[in-house]
């Protein structure tokens, strides 16, 4: 089992940030390798859907993943499917500046012979989520969305 923890203040109040990043047809705006989320419904407890990465010049819909807490405004947990069996909790806290302080905790439990690729797994996945988040800060502190509206923000 490895974890990965990203944490960052974003200058937005909490609930713009987490209704940015927990509706997640959003995440192909920010993340790295989220080529297409895939749900129906709104996000809550119990929601499926199945995520398109883009591996190398590969897209591959690889990822099944479920909702499997939910307390807004405070945190969301994601649970992933094989192949990487993951679960990404994020996490969003107020801060006195108005803005949120941002967690995301992801613990791996690859199986199998993909015990033997968790390091390189983790070395990678950190780079990604330092980028990623990286870019959903930029993105949301670059607009003046007021209370929310992020339905245009990479267009």
């Amino acid at each position: 089992m490895t974890e990965i923890v990203i944490t960052l203040d974003i200058e937005r109040p909490v609930e713009t940030v987490r209704e940015y990043l927990t509706e997640l047809h959003h995440t192909k705006d920010w993340s790295t390798t989220v080529v297409d989320t895939v749900y129906s419904g709104p996000i809550r407890l119990g929601a499926a859907g199945v995520e398109t990465r883009r591996t190398g010049r590969r897209e591959l819909k690889m990822m099944n993943w479920e909702v499997t807490g939910y307390d807004p405004p405070r945190f969301m947990a994601l649970t992933f499917g094989p192949p990487l069996n993951s679960v990404a909790l994020f996490s969003f806290v107020p801060i006195p500046t108005g803005g949120t302080r941002f967690t995301c905790s992801t613990t791996i439990k690859p199986k199998g012979s993909m015990r033997l690729l968790a390091p390189i797994i983790a070395v990678e996945g950190r780079r990604a989520d330092e980028k990623q988040f990286a870019k959903a800060k930029a993105i949301m502190e670059a607009k003046d969305v007021g209370g929310g509206g992020f339905d245009d923000i990479s267009r």
